[in-house]
């Protein structure tokens, strides 16, 4: 060998990092792929129902890899939650904001029930939604539990507010809530077995009926006046 050549050394390549433009526009990337997989969720939902609505027809249906809506989402449970999640906060912002801007109790209580029965006859994937979730959460889920819990005082504590103009204790608005939610969620379930059993526009006259009767047997502070 020359000594008089000079050895090149080889020296390690240098991991090439990402550019701050090129980390936005992956996380951009990432956030548009949410987005799709939560709008497809809601329409294979509303068209399918939850059997129907699997990660391998999610996948089709916008396009990524089955593992891709994994990465986002973890499981079909968390994907599901994600949807009730953001239904609620859609809800919340929209028609429970407008109802709990009407004046008087009576006009809250007829938009809510119009939008309760509207949701039960047109928008499917809602009716499916929160049953199911509620049932699989009993199933040794509980995160999801944990998750739905927290999404239910949240729908309480909107019709709290809703209550708190004519009723002054906070222990019985909020006993007045969790009943009113009761209400619907039983008449959920009966309308999901039996639609055709179930007149909503009659059930809506009767609840009418019975609020005008506790009205009358109260006075303002909320106590008993034994009156019919």
């Amino acid at each position: 060998m020359d000594p008089t050549r000079t050895v090149a050394t080889s020296r390690p390549a240098r991991a090439v990092r990402p550019s701050r433009g090129q980390g936005r526009s992956r996380q951009a990337r990432g956030v548009r792929t949410e987005e799709a997989i939560l709008q497809a969720t809601v329409r294979l939902l509303a068209a399918r129902g939850i059997q129907g609505t699997s990660l391998d027809a999610l996948a089709e249906e916008v396009g990524v890899a089955k593992s891709s809506i994994l990465w986002h989402f973890g499981s079909k449970e968390e994907l599901l939650l994600r949807v009730a999640e953001r239904v609620f906060d859609e809800v919340a912002e929209g028609p429970a904001a407008r109802i709990l801007a009407l004046p008087t109790l009576p006009e809250r209580a007829e938009a809510t029930w119009r939008f309760f029965s509207d949701a039960l006859r047109r928008r499917p994937e809602l009716r499916r939604l929160i049953p199911y979730l509620a049932f699989e959460s009993l199933e040794g889920h509980p995160e999801l539990r944990e998750r739905l819990q927290r999404l239910y005082r949240r729908i309480r504590e909107l019709y709290a507010v809703g209550l708190r103009q004519v009723v002054r204790d906070p222990a019985q608005c909020a006993r007045l809530a969790t009943i009113s939610l009761a209400v619907q969620d039983g008449i959920l379930v009966q309308w999901l077995l039996e639609p055709e059993a179930i007149d909503l526009d009659a059930l809506a006259d009767e609840l009418g009926r019975l609020a005008g009767i506790g009205r009358g047997r109260r006075d303002q502070d909320g106590r008993d006046t034994g009156d019919p």
